[in-house]
C-alpha cells in the first residue's frame, strides 16, 4: 500500500456533501498549492483524419523518471509525477506516438528518460471553466483537491478497502492502465458528474533502460489526452526523484483504410495498405469477438483483396492494425 505524503495547507474547510455509493466518511481535504493537470505548450495539433499529419515537440519535462510506472501498479498515481499532452481527431486514423528522452528540453532537464504513455479519450478542465459549484472559484484539475479526493475514496472503497474513509491508500487520481477521473476546486465534492474523466484507450512503455518508445493505436473521433511519465519504478527514491526529466513527443495521423466489398463478394482495401492490416469477420457490427478471415490477399482491378464463397456477404468485415 503506497504511503500518502503529500502535504496539505490548512485552511477553511466547508461541510461534505453526500457521495454516490456510499463514499463513507466526510473528506476535509484542503488542496495543495502545485501543479494542475493542464495542455499549456503541450497541445500535439487537430486532425481531420483523412489525411496524414505530424507534430513534434521538444521543450517540455516531467518531473521523476517513476510517475508512469507508479500510476501502473493496480494503486492510482500522482498526475504531478506526468505530463499531459493532447489531440483532436475529426475522423478516425491511425495515430503514432513516439516519445523519447530529451536531455535539451530546458536549461535545467536531464536526459535518461525511460519513456511510457498512455492515451484517454476526453479532456481534463480547460478554459472557459464551466461555472463553480462551490465557494470556491473554478479551475483546472489537480489530484488533491476535495472532488479529486472524494472520488479517490470512492476508487479505494471498489477496489482495495470497502471500509475506507479516506484515499491515503493512493498517491493521486491517474490510472495509467485504466480510467479516471480529477475534479478542480469549483467541483461539489461527492457530484461525480462534475468531474473530468478519462477513458483509457492505449498505452506504450519502454523496458529495460531503453530512452524511446512507439506506438500504433487505430483511434475514432474526439478529443484525447496522453499522459506521458517515466518507467523507471527505482528512480521514486532517488535524488533526481523531482528533478525535470526532458521529452520529446511526436504524433504521426495517417487515414485508415476503407473497406469496400463488391457484388461478386470480394473485400476489397487500397492496395497500398500495409501489411499491418488484418481482415476480420464477425455476424454482427458491434460483435465484442471479430475471427480473421481465412485466404491470402490478391489483387483484382487495381484493388488488394480477399475472394470469398457467397455466405460472406451475410458477414461484417474490418481491418484491424497488428503493430
Amino acid at each position: 500500500m503506497k504511503s500518502f505524503s503529500n502535504a496539505r495547507p490548512t485552511g477553511a474547510r466547508r461541510p461534505c456533501l453526500a457521495a454516490p455509493l456510499a463514499v463513507a466518511a466526510c473528506l476535509l481535504l484542503a488542496g495543495p498549492a502545485g501543479a494542475h493537470l493542464t495542455y499549456n505548450g503541450r497541445d500535439l495539433g487537430s486532425y481531420t483524419g483523412l489525411e496524414a499529419g505530424t507534430k513534434t515537440i521538444t521543450n517540455q519535462t516531467v518531473t521523476g523518471n517513476y510517475g508512469w510506472a507508479d500510476a501502473a501498479d493496480g494503486i492510482l498515481g500522482d498526475s504531478h509525477r506526468g505530463r499531459a499532452f493532447r489531440f483532436h481527431l475529426d475522423h478516425a486514423a491511425l495515430v503514432t506516438l513516439t516519445i523519447s528522452a530529451n536531455p535539451n528540453a530546458t536549461t535545467n532537464s536531464l536526459g535518461g528518460l525511460v519513456p511510457a504513455f498512455s492515451i484517454y479519450s476526453g479532456l481534463g478542465a480547460v478554459a472557459p471553466y464551466p461555472p463553480t459549484q462551490t465557494a470556491l472559484p473554478s479551475g483546472p484539475d489537480h489530484d488533491f483537491g476535495e472532488a479529486s479526493a472524494a472520488w479517490r475514496t470512492w476508487w479505494v472503497q471498489q477496489h482495495l478497502n470497502p471500509a475506507a474513509t479516506d484515499p491515503s491508500a493512493t498517491d493521486g487520481s491517474w490510472d495509467a492502465l485504466g480510467d479516471w477521473k480529477m475534479g478542480g476546486d469549483g467541483d461539489l465534492p461527492g457530484d461525480f458528474s462534475q468531474l473530468s474523466s478519462f477513458l483509457y484507450r492505449a498505452s506504450a512503455a519502454a523496458h529495460d533502460g531503453a530512452n524511446t518508445v512507439t506506438g500504433s493505436f487505430t483511434l475514432q473521433a474526439g478529443d484525447y489526452t496522453v499522459m506521458i511519465g517515466g518507467n523507471n519504478i527505482a528512480n521514486k527514491t532517488s535524488d533526481t526523484a523531482l528533478s525535470p526529466h526532458g521529452i520529446a513527443a511526436t504524433i504521426s495521423v495517417t487515414p485508415a483504410p476503407a473497406l469496400s466489398v463488391a457484388q461478386k463478394v470480394f473485400v476489397a482495401w487500397p492496395a497500398t495498405t500495409s501489411a499491418n492490416w488484418v481482415l476480420e469477420a464477425s455476424t454482427s457490427a458491434d460483435a465484442t469477438e471479430w475471427t480473421p478471415v481465412p485466404g491470402s490477399p490478391t489483387t483484382v482491378d487495381g484493388q488488394a483483396g480477399v475472394l470469398l464463397d457467397t455466405s460472406a456477404a451475410r458477414r461484417y468485415f474490418r481491418l484491424r492494425y497488428v503493430p
